[in-house]
């Protein structure tokens, strides 16, 4: 049920803001006790960016408790309710916008992290301003000039909200969860940790002044962004923020300004997210390349195949035609063998033909496919492919599949492929293979091969698809490969789910 998820939900997102308002409540300004540190914004603004925006009265009513139980409601509740409606209604602006402009929510790009970065500093300045202009109509700023209320509000909200939201937003992505966790079983992560303790201890406790050896962070920081990308940046950026905290609450070697100690740690916090951003990109790219490599090599390896195979293929179908003139009056049913053994031959040299000119050129001859052709063709791919074996094959279709615009040929040997990867997973033992073909609400058709054999494990699901990786003894591992080069062409993909049992997702464009 709706609605008893949303109260799951906001029985656990009320402590826990409640909870970090009052772990970040220290160097309060003024009457109303502006901090400046407010990491429970990014809760509440990433509950609404990720749940939808109906959570809204939830963090309303948080909100008002925080402030009465955290500051005691120093403006009476009158102040309270309204500064709570610009705190929430501030949040969810922040989470639409995020919800508008922000499709990659791992955070995976350097685009979805300035998003992230300018939603963030916008939005805090105008809730900032909206904060201070309630409080000062009301005259509760006291000897507060408003503009150091508004800065100190602003830089509260902007740095927590910037360490914060992007741990949380990587936390709630499983993919993220394990890198983390795989990050943090490595050995030098635990140097890294260590050495970010001790330059967070000189900064407080060692000699001179703190801003003297705060530029010391920038060293570790580097190491961790340079070595872990974004993920480690942002563990990294939480570790020195609370260090910051302990620091203050300890009462540390401290001259410098907390707001001005917060704006350094914001500079931290912008250098390590986006240096860590741009190392997981260059991987990326340099995967992205070497996978492409890998993909040419296949290409020409498949083309001289294809080259050799194509010569006995037409030998074959000659021979097939002179014995279909010698065997005039013999058994009247070898005719119509040796018409289907040519059909077959001839149809095997086609296919051949044109993957050779696909990796030679590209080449794709696209053509309208009904949906019930599709189908056709589904069945009786997956009847070959299974054969005798003791494997059950379904097929489904839903009634209101497109037509798809395609080169026949070449998403039949798709199809191929995924059958027999089916069909190998399941070793021969007695299983179904299930396909299941819908539109996707882009409005393409997708289809879904699955099987109950062992399924692909979240580690190995890109490597699946590289040239020359095979789990089969003997194979190539150049199936998946080429067939996923061949759903590209035509504007398509092709993924695999990892999970319990395999699942193979191909997608193809509607006709248009």
């Amino acid at each position: 049920m709706p609605a008893l998820r949303t109260l799951r939900d906001a029985a656990i997102f009320a402590p826990c803001y409640v909870a970090l308002d009052w772990a970040s409540y220290f160097d309060p300004l003024g009457p109303f006790n502006i901090t400046p540190w407010n990491p429970q914004a990014a809760l509440a603004i990433v509950w609404m960016f990720l749940g939808g925006l109906q959570h809204a009265p939830a963090v309303f009513g948080t909100i008002v408790l925080a402030d009465a139980l955290v500051r005691d409601a120093p403006g009476g509740w009158l102040i309270t309710a309204l500064t709570s409606i610009c705190l929430t209604g501030g949040y969810a602006e922040i989470a639409w916008l995020l919800r508008s402009f922000l499709a990659d929510r791992g955070l995976r790009t350097s685009r979805s992290l300035t998003v992230l970065v300018a939603v963030v500093v916008g939005g805090t300045a105008i809730i900032g301003a909206a904060f201070v202009g309630v409080l000062s109509g009301a005259g509760l700023l006291g000897q507060t000039p408003g503009l150091d209320a508004w800065l100190r509000f602003w830089v509260g909200d902007a740095v927590g909200v910037l360490v914060t939201a992007p741990l949380l937003l990587v936390a709630a992505d499983a993919e993220r969860r394990r890198a983390l966790l795989a990050l943090a079983r490595r050995r030098e992560t635990l140097a890294q940790v260590a050495a970010l303790l001790a330059t967070l201890w000189l900064v407080f406790n060692g000699p001179g002044r703190p801003e003297t050896h705060f530029y010391f962070l920038f060293v570790p920081l580097i190491w961790i962004a340079a070595r872990a990308g974004i993920n480690g940046a942002i563990v990294a950026i939480a570790i020195v923020q609370l260090g910051v905290v302990a620091g203050v609450h300890g009462g540390g070697n401290l001259e410098l300004p907390v707001l001005e100690l917060q704006a350094l740690v914001a500079a931290l916090t912008l250098t390590g997210l986006y240096l860590g951003m741009m190392v997981d990109e260059r991987e990326r790219a340099t995967q992205s390349l070497n996978h492409t490599l890998r993909l040419a090599a296949a290409g020409e390896m498949a083309g001289a195949i294809a080259h050799e195979v194509n010569q006995p293929l037409t030998a074959l179908a000659n021979y097939g035609q002179s014995a279909r003139m010698l065997s005039e009056g013999a058994d009247p049913r070898l005719p119509g063998v040796l018409d289907s053994m040519l059909r077959e031959a001839n149809r095997a040299s086609e296919v051949v033909r044109r993957l050779r000119d696909f990796f030679r050129s590209g080449t794709t001859r696209l053509e309208t496919v009904p949906p019930e052709e599709l189908l056709g063709a589904i069945r009786r791919i997956g009847t070959q492919v299974v054969g005798s074996s003791p494997v059950a094959f379904d097929v489904e279709g839903a009634p209101d599949l497109p037509a798809i615009l395609v080169d026949r040929l070449q998403i039949e040997l798709v199809l191929r492929n995924l059958f027999a990867n089916a069909l190998e997973a399941l070793r021969g033992k007695a299983g179904r293979i299930r396909v299941a073909a819908r539109r996707q609400d882009s409005g393409d058709l997708a289809v879904v091969v699955s099987d109950s054999g062992p399924g692909i494990t979240a580690e190995m699901r890109e490597r699946v698809f590289e040239p020359f990786v095979s789990g089969k003894e003997s194979g190539m591992g150049l199936g998946l490969a080429i067939s996923r080069a061949i759903a590209e062409a035509h504007g398509g993909s092709l993924e695999v789910h990892p999970g319990e049992h395999g699942e193979f997702q191909l997608v193809l464009p509607c006709r248009r």
